[in-house]
């Protein structure tokens, strides 16, 4: 048969557990009657966190914006630069070209110069100032001189057939000079001309 219990044994097992129970009320409520604040609290700092992230993302997209341009801008010199590149290519080839036609040039005038050069030098050794100046108005009438040989040019190609009528008159004249040589009394009359000649003068 079991032992009853004393309530004074069991008086502070219950005072301990009433002053729990009311430490965890009290606890409770305080914490109840703090949780407004605190989630007003969480709830600025989660404002806070929200408008930071906004400026983040803000700033990113910012960024984003200004790296787009970027690429823009590197496309356009990519494309610049290629543009420029072919260009230079025309021009390195063009420049090949005309080295290559250079240097054959080269080949063919520069044994003729070196074949030239000594009678350049004793040309500009023996030349002179006058002769200088007589070139220079020789060139100055080239003009008048091309025009005056350009209407004595037919006159010219007609000499073929004049001149063996010149022969001939030559021929003539020749015999009748033979001729008068042989009238008697020939020299006589040429020395009374050559003194009313003479007298004239």
């Amino acid at each position: 048969m079991p032992f009853p219990v004393n309530p004074l044994q069991i008086l502070p097992t219950v005072q301990k557990a009433a002053q729990s129970s009311l430490q965890w009320s009290v606890d409770t409520a305080v914490f109840v009657v703090g949780l407004p604040t605190r989630v007003a609290a969480l709830l600025d700092e989660a404002e806070g966190l929200v408008r930071q992230v906004s400026g983040v993302v803000d700033g990113a997209a910012r960024a984003v914006a200004a790296a787009d341009a970027v690429i823009a801008a590197c496309a356009t010199l990519v494309d610049r630069t290629a543009v420029v590149a072919n260009e230079t290519e025309v021009v390195v080839a063009t420049a090949a070209r005309s080295a290559a036609v250079a240097d054959e040039l080269l080949g063919i005038y520069q044994p003729l110069a070196l074949a030239a050069a000594p009678l350049a030098s004793q040309f500009v050794d023996e030349i002179s100032e006058d002769e200088v100046h007589a070139a220079v108005r020789l060139f100055d009438q080239l003009p008048e001189l091309t025009d005056r040989m350009t209407a004595l040019m037919p006159i010219l190609a007609t000499l073929d057939t004049v001149s063996p009528e010149i022969h001939e008159l030559l021929e003539v004249v020749k015999d009748v000079r033979q001729a008068i040589i042989g009238v008697p009394g020939f020299r006589f009359f040429r020395r009374r001309g050559e003194d009313k000649l003479g007298e004239g003068e």
